[in-house]
């Protein structure tokens, strides 16, 4: 599955004459490498180490898809597992990058989970806290 990944996100490389034929294969869109990292989180039979490269790569992509799936995520997983940090992590980076957050869900959050997205947006986009926390 790392292997899959890595070719997933292997976009914009220069092909050499040394490429399998599974390196050469179509390039695929932002939008369905999102859908497919949303389909590892959501799949119950996906190994722990695949939901942890999955969960960190979704911070690079956007849409209610993928916030929705972190944060579904970081709520069945408690707020605490080491995936609901990485869950939590990848959140604070989209709502940082796109300067919008989801001001029910961060109301929400707790534990290693909200220390994730806090200290995300405190370096990234300190603006986005809620007043009093920066």
């Amino acid at each position: 599955m790392r292997t899959w990944l890595e070719g997933l996100f292997g976009k914009g490389r220069p092909r050499t004459a040394d490429d399998t034929p599974q390196e050469s294969r179509a390039e695929i869109s932002p939008e369905e490498r999102a859908v497919l990292l949303v389909g590892i989180l959501d799949d119950p039979a996906a190994r722990e180490d695949e939901k942890s490269d999955a969960a960190m790569n979704l911070e690079f992509f956007s849409g209610r898809l993928v916030e929705s799936c972190l944060i579904r995520v970081i709520r069945a997983e408690g707020f605490t597992s080491v995936l609901a940090q990485e869950c939590a992590e990848s959140l604070g980076g989209i709502w940082a990058r796109t300067g919008r957050v989801d001001v029910g869900f961060m109301a929400e959050l707790r534990s290693a989970a909200k220390d994730e997205v806090f200290g995300i947006l405190g370096a990234r986009a300190p603006h986005l806290l809620p007043p009093g926390t920066r």
